[in-house]
């Protein structure tokens, strides 16, 4: 529409009926209550008023308000123009003098109008509306209406343009094949029953839903799984008189064709009820969920689903493929008949053909993503593995860990064993844990039995739980103590594994003989655990500790030496020398700051740069009070209480310090004096370094603050250190 000519097709003003019928209405406040509370308006008896015109093709129809007519208006609030030949409509917003695509429930009309179920047109005019748009109703009503169907008209050619390439890619979805239905009651749909009549004496026969006849049974319970003794399919009985109404589950079913782009897989579900009384008739149900479709390379084109598209209409609508990633399990039977065919071309370098040979179940459409991401899936197809097949379309990406050399073209270098130990994994139907002991087997040249290998596998324990121990002890003596553990103790096999790697750390922690067959080799394993731990306290504590050691060894070492010199006890307060590593984590812990949790002040005491140190009250020597961390001089870098704070009392408290450095400066020898200069120049070199990376503290209460600055003010040199040299020197 040309909005310049529509404007000028003439005004339309309210007649002089029109203008007495608003006179004559006498407005009414009204209340009406919503989710904000009560409201009030004033409310006419004809909410809005109309005239309308045919105009060169054009239906005019102005819209008055009351409000404005009683105070002498006599123009349109807003005009709406239809061309019925095109099916556009548009509104002239007299008031604000802009143009409106609304229709006519949407434009911002007063309340009164909203609330009111009168709008005042003539009885020709009426009729002229519903002359001119051809439907049912004239007035308000019918224009709403029409402009309801066009707007509905509109959204179903956008959503045309969108769907009609879907439809057109669609259209290539070969029939389905003749025999279709058969084969979903009969294969796709796989769970059977044998319905049987129950008898005191024992059912001798009953009737197979797969077989469709009667057959003889032995020893049938109601809702037991056993086989079918004609067609040796696995069946579930049912006594009739228990049974009701059977559904079986929802299965998946794939059907995989030939299209003109290359290949369509197509997904569906189905499900059989056998009503009571009826189990030789049962109701088979089948539909189709979803449709991918392929190149002739089996790259992914495009993919569909069955379902409501916009709220309007149930049809095929574009999606996305399924990722290598997804976890849920839509495997199902796979229609045999369309596969020889396909395998002779889009499917032959996919191994899709022969992992159908080897799982009833699949999904393909899973399989082709997967194999997309790891091409080596063909070579475990065609190498006929299914266990490996499926585990690698279960966690393809952990799978990719166990491929020694994805590169190769070759399926033993790729699996990183030999033609032999690839027998045995077939033989074995092995999965991949199965490989990596196979591989383990091919790395130390130790031969292992099939059954302990699948003995371990069944047990989840792979070669790296193991480490611990393969030093001191071979896989089948490691077997058998496992195994001996578990009659004699009743625990599991990972207990066994679990409470042996803690024994053994403990027993390092207590520098005990690790390498003595008596020890590492214990026979009563539970019991030595339990000793074990009632001597070192705290097994975790312990165990952390020995991990400290392993990677800090001389630290427990430079503590004993340190005791004679920086140990001291005043009136109220003393300096502890820690002995143990135990010690110092549990200060940490008790106190919740990183002393102890942090390998930072491992390696300073590792390398006699710092010491930490307990500062006690002599009336509770047990209970901590301040970390100290000190140089070999004497000078605290660090002293800390709860959550890494200072209290008041630690004013108190640095009076001592300073005896206490006083006193500890006649102790240090040069050897002392050596590594305090070293660790001056370290910590100087750090603070710089902080400051110039402007670090700040982050959390508690001294957040936002400059670390160095926090740090600085800590700092207590040790001036009794020079007074010492002086001494020394002079000596």
């Amino acid at each position: 529409m040309r909005k310049k000519e529509l404007l000028k097709l003439g005004d339309m003003n309210a007649t002089s009926k029109m203008i007495q019928t608003a006179e004559a209405d006498l407005p009414q406040r009204t209340v009406y209550r919503s989710w904000s509370g009560e409201h009030d308006y004033l409310s006419y008896q004809y909410g809005l008023y109309m005239r309308c015109q045919v105009i060169q093709g054009f239906l005019k129809v102005g819209f008055f308000l009351p409000e404005y007519m009683r105070t002498g208006g006599r123009k349109p609030a807003y005009e709406l123009y239809i061309d019925k030949e095109k099916g556009e409509f548009l509104t002239y917003d007299r008031i604000t003098r802009k143009w409106r695509t609304a229709k006519l429930d949407m434009l911002p009309w007063p309340v009164y109008v909203s609330f009111s179920e009168k709008k005042w047109i003539s009885p020709r005019e009426y009729g002229l509306v519903k002359s001119y748009l051809g439907g049912e109703h004239g007035g308000y009503r019918g224009l709403l209406e029409y402009q309801l169907k066009v707007r509905a008209e509109e959204l179903k050619r956008r959503h045309k343009k969108e769907t009609d390439p879907w439809d057109l890619e669609l259209e290539q979805t070969p029939e389905l094949p003749k025999d279709w239905d058969r084969w979903v009651r009969k294969v796709g749909i796989t769970e059977n029953y044998i319905f049987y009549q129950y008898r005191r004496n024992g059912a001798k026969t009953g009737y197979c839903t797969f077989c469709e006849k009667e057959v003889a049974v032995r020893n049938p319970r109601h809702n037991k799984v056993g086989h079918c003794l004609r067609c040796r399919h696995e069946i579930v009985y049912k006594a009739i008189g228990k049974a009701g109404t059977v559904v079986t589950e929802y299965n998946n079913m794939y059907l995989i064709q030939r299209c003109e782009d290359g290949l369509i897989l197509r997904e569906f579900k189905g499900y059989r009820r056998y009503r009571k009384g009826d189990y030789k008739n049962p109701e088979v149900s089948s539909w189709e969920i979803r449709r991918a479709i392929y190149d002739h390379n089996v790259t992914p084109i495009n993919a569909y689903y069955w379902g409501l598209y916009k709220q309007v209409e149930t049809r095929w609508i574009r999606t996305s493929f399924c990722a290598p990633y997804w976890y849920w399990d839509a495997s199902g039977r796979v229609y045999g008949k369309t596969l020889p065919t396909l395998g002779t071309k889009e499917l032959r370098r996919t191994g899709l053909i022969e992992t159908l040979q080897n799982n009833q179940k699949i999904d393909p459409e899973k399989y082709l993503a997967v194999y997309e991401r790891i091409p080596q899936l063909e070579q475990l197809a065609k190498a006929h593995l299914p266990v490996l097949v499926t585990e690698c379309m279960g966690d393809y990406y952990n799978f990719e860990k166990v491929f020694k050399n994805p590169q190769s073209g070759s399926l033993l270098k790729l699996l990183g064993i030999d033609s032999q130990q690839l027998k045995r994994l077939r033989e074995n139907r092995g999965g991949r844990e199965f490989l990596v002991w196979l591989q383990f087997e091919k790395v130390t040249g130790k031969c292992l039995p099939d059954e302990m290998i699948v003995w371990f596998c069944k047990e989840d324990i792979l070669p790296d739980r193991l480490r611990f121990i393969m030093d001191r002890m071979s896989i089948v003596q490691i077997f058998n103590y496992i195994q001996r553990q578990m009659r004699e103790t009743g625990m599991k096999s990972r207990e066994v594994l679990t409470t042996w790697s803690d024994y053994l750390s403990m027993a390092c922690r207590l520098k005990m003989d690790v390498s003595d067959a008596i020890i590492y080799r214990v026979r009563k394993l539970r019991q030595r655990h339990d000793e074990l731990v009632e001597l070192c306290g705290q097994k975790e504590l312990a165990i952390r500790a020995w991990e400290v050691l392993e990677k800090y060894p001389h630290v427990e070492d430079i503590y004993q030496e340190a005791k004679e010199i920086y140990g001291y006890t005043g009136k109220e307060y003393a300096v502890i020398v820690p002995s143990r590593i135990e010690e110092i984590m549990e200060e940490g812990k008790k106190l919740h700051h990183c002393v102890g949790s942090s390998d930072r002040y491992w390696e300073r005491i590792e390398r006699r740069e710092s010491y930490v140190l307990f500062l006690r009250r002599v009336s509770k020597p047990d209970a901590p009070y301040y970390t100290l961390e000190i140089e070999p001089d004497g000078t605290v870098r660090q002293k800390r209480t709860i959550y890494d704070r200072q209290k008041e009392d630690i004013k108190d408290a640095e009076k001592f310090l300073r005896e206490w450095q006083n006193v500890i400066s006649k102790r240090i020898t040069a050897k002392e004096r050596g590594l305090a200069e070293k660790s001056r120049i370290l910590r100087n070199q750090e603070f710089a370094q902080m400051r110039e990376n402007q670090v700040i503290i982050h959390t508690g209460h001294l957040q936002g603050r400059l670390l160095v600055d926090v740090l600085m003010k800590d700092l207590m040199e040790n001036k009794g250190e020079l007074a010492g040299t002086a001494l020394a020197d002079a000596a």
